[in-house]
This record gives C-alpha cells, sequence and structure tokens, in this order.
C-alpha cells in the first residue's frame, strides 16, 4: 500500500522524507512486504511501570534495572561514565553562585564548546521515541537520555546567551517575567526558584529552560546544568504556573543529591561518545555539606517479629546487600548503611518492608484469628440521634447532608447583623473554592440552599433535616480547636404548611425527648418578623423557628412561603438521659369538658396565659388545649380572643360541678391578674 508520512503519522525525526508532500519514499532497499515497523525499528518491547510516590529513585532506567537484579539474584552493573577533555578551565568562561542553599542543596556546571549538533543516532531516537519523547538533536537527546537513564533532569544552556557569563540560583522578585520554551510568558514571585544570569532569569528551576537559553542550530557552546531542587519548592511552582513537566515530575518526588555527579558524568561520556563537542576542563559544584549516607542499628529477630515470619539471618544480610543497603552483622546487630538514592528507608519497618517483598509475601502463612469476642454497643450520642431521627421521619421530613463549608458570604444572604457572633468563621488555608471556604456556625444557609435548589427544580413540597455540627472559635486567629456543636435543621415548604406545621415538630420532638420549654418572640433578621419564635429551656435560648423573611427568601430565589428552624442538640440530649417513664393504668371514670373564652390584650402571649391555666387548675385539671385565636369584627383594637377546652378527671369518682368550680374560680382569679376577661 502506497502512504505518505503524515498517513503513518510519522514526523521528520521517525523518518527522513516523513513530513515531504507526496508518497514516502524509503531510503533503504527492503524486500516488498517487510513489516513498516521493522524498518521504523519499532518491533520492541516496551514495559510500562507505575512509580509510588515514595520511590522516585525507580523513576529511572538504572533504578528499575537495579530492582530486577535483586529479583533475578544477578548483579547490577552501571555504565562507568569515561571521556577525555580538551584542557582549558572552566572559570574561565562561567561563574556560579547559589544565594539559597535550602531551595537549591546541589548545583553543578561543566562548558562544552565547539559543539557539533547533528541528528542523534538510531539507537538513541529509538530509545527516546520508546519512552514517548520527541528527538530533536544530539545535543538536546542526551540531556533527555540522562534523565530518562538516571532519573535525573538536566539543562543545557547557550553559552553566548548568559549575560555577564554568571549563573545566579536565586529566587524570583514579585512580578518578574520569564518567557519559557514552550512560548509561554508567566509572571513570578519570590516563592519560586529561578536560575538566572546577571540580568534576569533563564530557566524556571527543575520545571523548564527560558526561550532565551534553548539550544539552536548556530549554538557553538554550552553549559550543562545538574542539580537537586527542594521537591516542595518545584511543586508549588509548577502548580502555581499550571506547569507539567518530565522534569518536574521527577524534581517534585526527589532526585539523589549524591547521584547529580554521576548524570553529569554520564551526558559528558555520550558527548565524547557521540562527537558532539570538546569537553573543557574543570567543573563548578555549588553545595554545602553533604549529608552522610542515613546508618541503622536494628536487630535480625526485630525484623522477624515485625513480620510474623522466621527468616535467616543470613538471608537478611544477602537481601540487603543486594538492595545496596550495605549491611553487616556485628554480634545481633545488623549496621545497616542506607545509599543515598533510598531516602524512603528511615527505621526498623522500612527495612524490614524491604526484606519481605524481596523475601517473598508467599512465606506469609495464614493464621487464624484468636481472641475473645465482646458485645459492642452504641455510645449514648448516636443512641439520642437515632431517636431525634426516627421522631423526625415520623413526622414526614427526610434527612438531608450538606458540607460543613460555607460562603463567606453566607451570613450576609441572612442578613446578619455586624457584630453577630456567627461572622466569626473559622477561614480554610486551601479551600475547594470560595463557596466552601468557611466553618459554618449556622445551618440555615445550607437548608435554604437546599430548599431553593428543589424548588426550582420543581419540587413542589418538602420536609427536610440535618444533623450536624457547628464549629464555634474561641477566638481568631485560631489558637486552639474550635467547639464542635451538634444542631439541628428543619425546613419545608408547600401547600398546607404553615408557621404552626413547623412548631408543631418541633414540639412533638420536644415532648420525645421530655425537655420541657418556652416559646417566646424571637428577633432573627433571616426570619419574618411577625411568625417567628425561639425556644427557650431553663432561661437559654437553644433555638428558633419561623417563616422566612420575603427578603432572604428573594436572595435565595425561593418563590414560595418556607419554614426553617434551628436547635442546639445538647439540651435534648441532656434531658432525655434524665427522662423516666411512668406507666399509669386507663383512667376508670370519665373527664369533664370545660371551654374557657377569653379576652386579653394581643400581647400577652398564648402561652403564657396557658402556664397559668395550668398552674391555678390544680390535681383535677388533666389537660389545656388551645383551639381558637381570634382578632377581628366583635374584637376591640389591641385585643384578642383566645379559647382553651380544659380537661378535669378524679382519680376515683366522676367529678361534679361542686368539684370542679373552685378550680375554675382560682384560675379566672389567676388570668384577671393578666389582665384576661370572661368573653361573653
Amino acid at each position: 500500500m502506497l502512504c505518505s508520512g503524515e498517513e503513518l503519522c510519522l514526523k521528520e525525526a521517525d523518518y527522513p522524507g516523513a513530513e515531504e508532500y507526496g508518497i514516502l519514499i524509503l531510503k533503504e532497499d527492503v524486500p516488498t512486504g517487510t513489516d513498516m515497523r521493522e524498518i521504523l525499528h519499532l518491533n520492541d518491547v516496551i514495559i510500562d511501570f507505575s512509580i509510588t510516590s515514595n520511590r522516585p529513585d525507580c523513576q529511572s532506567v538504572l533504578g528499575i534495572a537495579r530492582e530486577v537484579a535483586v529479583a533475578l539474584k544477578r548483579e547490577f552493573r552501571a555504565p562507568t561514565p569515561v571521556y577525555q577533555t580538551a584542557g582549558g578551565d572552566i572559570h574561565d568562561h562561567i561563574a556560579i553562585t547559589v544565594q539559597d542553599y535550602d531551595l537549591c542543596p546541589r548545583y553543578m556546571g561543566r562548558i562544552v564548546r565547539n559543539l557539533r549538533i547533528a541528528p542523534s543516532p538510531d539507537w538513541m531516537k529509538d530509545c527516546l521515541r520508546a519512552a514517548g519523547m520527541r528527538p530533536i538533536n544530539n545535543i538536546v537527546d542526551i540531556t533527555n537520555f540522562v534523565m530518562l537513564e538516571t532519573g535525573h533532569p538536566m539543562h543545557a544552556f547557550d553559552l553566548r546567551d548568559i549575560a555577564g557569563n554568571q549563573i545566579i540560583v536565586r529566587r524570583a522578585a514579585d512580578g518578574e517575567p520569564i518567557t519559557t520554551l514552550d512560548g509561554k510568558d508567566h509572571v513570578l514571585n519570590s516563592d519560586m526558584l529561578v536560575i538566572a544570569d546577571a540580568e534576569a532569569p533563564s530557566c524556571l528551576a527543575g520545571i523548564m529552560g527560558g526561550l532565551n537559553s534553548e539550544i539552536k542550530d548556530d549554538t557553538t557552546d554550552l553549559l550543562f546544568e545538574c542539580a537537586k531542587f527542594r521537591r516542595d519548592s518545584v511543586r508549588r511552582t509548577a502548580r502555581a504556573l499550571g506547569m507539567r513537566t518530565e522534569s518536574s515530575a521527577r524534581f517534585e518526588k526527589g532526585v539523589d543529591t549524591r547521584g547529580t555527579e554521576y548524570a553529569m558524568n554520564r551526558a559528558l561520556q555520550l558527548i565524547a561518545e557521540l562527537d558532539a563537542g570538546d569537553i573543557i576542563d574543570g567543573v563548578i559544584d555549588c553545595h554545602e555539606e553533604l549529608a552522610e549516607d542515613r546508618v541503622l542499628r536494628v536487630t535480625a529477630d526485630s525484623i522477624t517479629a515485625l513480620l510474623g515470619v522466621k527468616i535467616p539471618t543470613d538471608a537478611i544480610v544477602d537481601i540487603l546487600n543486594r538492595l545496596e543497603i550495605r549491611t553487616v552483622l556485628e554480634g545481633d546487630t545488623l549496621v545497616c548503611t542506607v545509599p543515598s538514592f533510598r531516602d524512603d528507608i528511615e527505621g526498623r519497618a522500612d527495612l524490614a518492608e524491604e526484606v519481605m517483598r524481596v523475601y517473598g509475601y508467599d512465606h506469609i502463612v495464614a493464621t487464624p484469628m484468636t481472641g475473645s469476642i465482646i458485645r459492642g454497643k452504641k455510645l449514648p450520642e448516636r443512641i439520642h440521634t437515632d431517636l431525634l431521627k426516627s421522631t423526625l421521619i415520623a413526622q414526614g421530613m427526610r434527612e438531608i447532608s450538606t458540607y460543613s463549608f460555607i460562603s463567606s458570604k453566607a451570613p450576609d444572604t441572612l442578613n446578619l447583623a455586624a457584630d453577630d457572633a456567627r461572622r466569626n468563621a473559622v477561614t480554610l488555608i486551601n479551600p475547594l473554592g470560595e463557596e466552601y471556604s468557611t466553618m459554618r456556625t449556622q445551618l440555615v444557609s445550607s437548608m435554604l440552599t437546599v430548599l431553593s435548589t428543589n424548588h426550582n427544580r420543581k419540587n413542589t413540597a418538602v420536609r427536610f433535616f440535618e444533623v450536624s455540627k457547628l464549629f464555634v472559635p474561641h477566638a481568631l486567629p485560631l489558637t486552639e480547636q474550635p467547639d464542635e456543636i451538634p444542631a439541628l435543621a428543619l425546613g419545608l415548604y408547600g401547600d398546607g404548611e404553615d408557621f404552626f406545621t413547623l412548631k408543631g415538630i418541633v414540639e412533638t420532638l420536644l415532648e420525645r425527648f421530655a425537655l420541657r420549654v418556652e416559646f417566646t418572640r424571637s428577633e432573627e433578621p433571616y426570619l419574618h418578623p411577625g411568625r417567628q419564635a425561639a425556644v427557650v429551656a431553663g432561661g437559654e435560648v437553644i433555638g428558633v423557628f419561623g417563616e422566612v423573611h420575603p427578603d432572604t427568601a428573594d436572595t435565595y430565589d425561593l418563590g414560595v412561603r418556607t419554614y426553617v428552624a434551628q436547635l442546639t442538640l445538647a439540651p435534648l440530649f441532656a434531658a432525655v438521659e434524665k427522662k423516666h417513664t411512668l406507666y399509669k393504668p386507663l383512667p376508670r371514670f370519665p373527664a369533664v369538658e370545660r371551654d374557657l373564652a377569653l379576652l386579653c390584650d394581643e400581647e400577652l402571649p398564648v402561652a403564657e396565659i396557658e402556664r397559668t391555666i395550668r398552674s391555678a387548675g390544680g390535681h383535677l385539671l388533666e389537660s389545656v388545649k388551645l383551639f381558637d385565636v381570634y382578632q377581628g369584627a366583635q374584637i376591640a383594637a389591641g385585643k384578642k380572643s383566645v379559647a382553651f377546652s380544659l380537661y378535669f378527671r378524679g382519680a376515683d369518682a366522676t367529678l361534679t360541678d361542686a368539684d370542679i368550680d373552685p378550680a375554675l374560680k382560682k384560675i379566672f382569679d389567676r388570668l384577671q391578674e393578666k389582665g384576661c376577661t370572661l368573653r361573653t
């Protein structure tokens, strides 16, 4: 079949002439029917490894080869870099200064002159393509090849573009610009590390070179860079600039400080082998004192005890030495010298893991579990929460669950005052977004958001509840953990739902938990001023409920009357723990009902009238039920009519008027003290 290079998805670097217009003409004289993969050197086996973040040493061919040698019990032999220099002195060409060793523990530089830039040999191109990289020229390909082989990223600078013949490893200035090799402009800040010359940044340390420093076709002299950059510095810079490169991926996980020298020498060896330039004598190696290899002392018994597998001591020593963890036995103690490329090994557990993975997990024998079985039980708070949920579900409500994070603007949507304590919220350092930037100090805004979503999606009637926690700081900024206060939010809307529907749900819940409360006026800014109430227990407000204020409803795009409540749960849980259920026999005698219609000031709470009736009614008064509140025609301005049904019952006889009248008179007298009169 006749194909062009474009149809075969080939580039000029893949095969000469691939990007020419027309049919691809093969340069070799090959027999008809030869597989194109053979001509393109694609008949190769590629193994794809998944490397965990704690093993950056395996992000290289040498690292994998080292592991394979251990598995196959073969000797590991890395290439020994050998090359000839052409004389001269590097210090005559460049000066290198590191201003921040904390971010750059080591920086090495070598000079190569009289470059002979040409295409790389086929074997190098094939290796790069197999690893998913595009061959460019012998110089750039050498840096990429060494990175793949050793795990150390390198960079080559065009020496003539280094202003002042100076390399300065420093923090960027705030607002300092750089254009990277991909042609994109970036604005830097002082948290970012750059490789600069005497005038401006030439490279983003560990990420990408600058456009002004790249190797060009007419480059004659270059500076090779090989360094160790702090992993978190590279990670933060790459994330801030939205850049992800082969280089940054390796530096973010960590490279071997001591291995920097080997990588540099390997690159120079390839320069010599490919006759790509003349290597100048001398090296500039900037670093503070290099850390010594870590020495760990453990006993073989402690390793086997941790693993639960009996492994011969000589086998442990052999495995560790094959892993290049130099180990000698001093009495009963293993003295282990950990190489610099294995900084993940810090103690006995790490050594035990290394031994076991090589020795074989199949040596671990399954052991039946032993021990006594203890019957578990729920904690009191969980028991109370289950009671709470079952009570609300029985009222036709459904549970919802929302994030504990809310927008910092949530208090504004509820019209909370500037000095309202609920504005003192914990701000997250690394939020998911502005909508989830603070820890909530109230549940109402989350409930209103859910109600709004349901209403806007044509859900015509809902009853929701949420059991969660409020996060209330002692002081800001935080000096200690905030208080986590269990709380309950209720929300409902729909035909037939009103203020008294919500009040009835709250009363049912309080009755189930045996908590005696009073309802008083409240002044929540997000609730309707005439249709809201506070729940008071022991003189303390433990919650509020009512109709959502029209302005707040508009903010949340709620085009229907909506009702919400919030209660603190600690008083309910404390009350139910003290609850004692008293069972009494069914009454033997009928109750006597009396209706009582009163005229009183409209400002007098009905709850206060009811308390007065109950306290004055004595032991014969069994229950009181409000059945009417009326204002309008035949009622004077500023007054209201309130009607109750009173139920009296005797324990040992049917009550007569003579029995009930004293109790009624006492009730009338007490009500008159409150300004109430009988309505006739």
